[in-house]
């Protein structure tokens, strides 16, 4: 009788990077899941450093507005990743995301950076910088 058998081990690792944090906040926003979006900016922070004077309040709108514009057949508002090189920072407690365009002859080269912060083990998004 012969048996085979295969020392094979299945491997699974969580990932909770500051890249899949950026990930999960874009798709909540998206879909206008802002509570679960909450888990993954500091809302007063990022839209107090963008200027605004009622950060929440600001933050929603726009979410609504981004959500409604999408629904039309000119615009969308699904983030096309695959047209982006993305660049992750870690430098302890901090982190950076950066998308930079892949085609060299694109008239914005990089068009969004998140800034975020370590906080209880979970990445946070601090910042945001649009390039313009």
């Amino acid at each position: 009788m012969l048996s085979i058998s295969s020392c094979s081990v299945d491997r699974t690792t969580k990932l909770e990077t500051p890249f899949v944090t950026v990930v999960k906040l874009i798709d909540a926003e998206q879909a206008l899941h802002l509570e679960d979006a909450r888990q993954y900016i500091d809302v007063i922070q990022v839209y107090t450093k963008l200027g605004s004077e009622n950060p929440e309040e600001d933050w929603e709108k726009l979410m609504k507005f981004n959500n409604n514009l999408g629904k039309d057949k000119k615009f969308t508002n699904a983030f096309g990743y695959r047209d982006y090189d993305i660049e992750e920072t870690v430098n302890g407690n901090n982190a950076s995301v950066c998308f930079k365009a892949k085609d060299d002859n694109a008239s914005i080269k990089k068009i969004i950076t998140y800034g975020l912060e370590k906080r209880q083990k979970k990445w946070v998004v601090v910042s945001i910088n649009y390039v313009k």
